[in-house]
């Protein structure tokens, strides 16, 4: 098992320190380049990192005290080991849910119409409930020995398919939904995918159901590997969509090509929060002082990036 703690261990610490960068720098851009920049959607992106820095924390507490380990140590408590590992999995619970009402907001900022902005606040109180209701699952019929455990029961092996069944049609329809809101804009979109790591934990989620011993507790381990990949890949994507003008700054002759020249704050154009309004709405692109053109008129060159 002690390779299943090398591999938790390196899954946290590496998100742990690409994540804290990238929400640094998107920190840095939001105030310091760009003009009303900072907004509910980083409020609730900070939060998510507080949740997963916090559930790290308490999964290296738990192999702190024998989780996962594959050797006995004096100092090893399993009843500790089993509530800092159920304090991890809490966290992480809550956080997967965090994320994807950040990436909510983040697509209402660029919404252009009331029915694409009453869509995504429908599909964040959708997130909401299902977040609450997933958690407490997870942290009252479906805990066994003092931790969450989908296999316990034919029921909890139901709602475990579901949760996962569902978090890969709500991680696809964010990603997809910035297609059709900007279909009618010639722009290149690029989108990232952090719904691979939940396919493989519904892999994992199958095979449980059948397991026993050292092979249940293999996968459980496995299951929370991904986890932590699958909440650490999200924030990643999520945070560097705002990163436009700081790589345009760092290193032009790549990012700053097609940018048109700087606003009213010195830095390049802000991506796709560049007509943003006092209210964190996007005007008509023919409202944009000294812009006679409409949004069909964009420029063909800009580039997107949309989590």
């Amino acid at each position: 098992m002690g390779d299943y703690r090398d591999k938790l261990i390196a899954a946290m610490a590496v998100f742990l320190v690409v994540d804290t960068l990238v929400i640094a720098s998107r920190v840095y851009v939001r105030t310091k380049m760009l003009a009303r920049g900072f907004g509910l959607d980083d409020v609730v992106l900070i939060l998510t990192y507080i949740g997963f820095v916090l559930s790290c924390a308490m999964g290296f507490m738990s192999m702190r005290y024998g989780y996962a380990a594959a050797d006995q140590q004096p100092y090893y408590n399993k009843a500790k080991s089993t509530q800092f590992l159920f304090a991890n999995q809490l966290g992480l619970y809550i956080s997967a849910g965090l994320v994807k009402i950040a990436v909510a907001l983040v697509l209402y900022r660029i919404a252009s119409t009331k029915h694409l902005r009453w869509t995504l606040i429908g599909s964040m109180v959708v997130v909401t409930i299902w977040t609450v209701i997933m958690t407490l699952y997870a942290s009252w019929p479906c805990a066994q020995s003092g931790s969450s455990n989908w296999a316990g029961s034919k029921a909890c092996t139901q709602v475990a398919y579901f949760r996962t069944i569902s978090n890969i049609f709500i991680d696809y329809f964010y990603a997809l939904l910035p297609v059709f809101m900007l279909r009618k804009v010639h722009m290149n979109l690029r989108i990232k995918f952090a719904s691979s790591a939940t396919i493989a934990k519904l892999v994992i989620i199958v095979k449980l159901s059948t397991a026993k011993g050292a092979a249940a507790d293999a996968l459980h381990h496995d299951l929370l590997l991904w986890a932590d990949i699958e909440l650490g890949m999200a924030i990643f994507a999520a945070a560097a969509a705002a990163l436009r003008p700081l790589l345009a700054k760092v290193v032009p002759a790549v990012w700053g090509r097609s940018l048109p020249r700087s606003n009213d704050h010195g830095t390049s154009d802000p991506g796709p929060y560049r007509a943003l309004g006092a209210g964190n709405e996007m005007r008509p692109m023919s409202a944009m002082p000294g812009s006679g053109k409409g949004v069909a008129g964009t420029d063909a060159n800009v580039r997107v990036s949309v989590v």
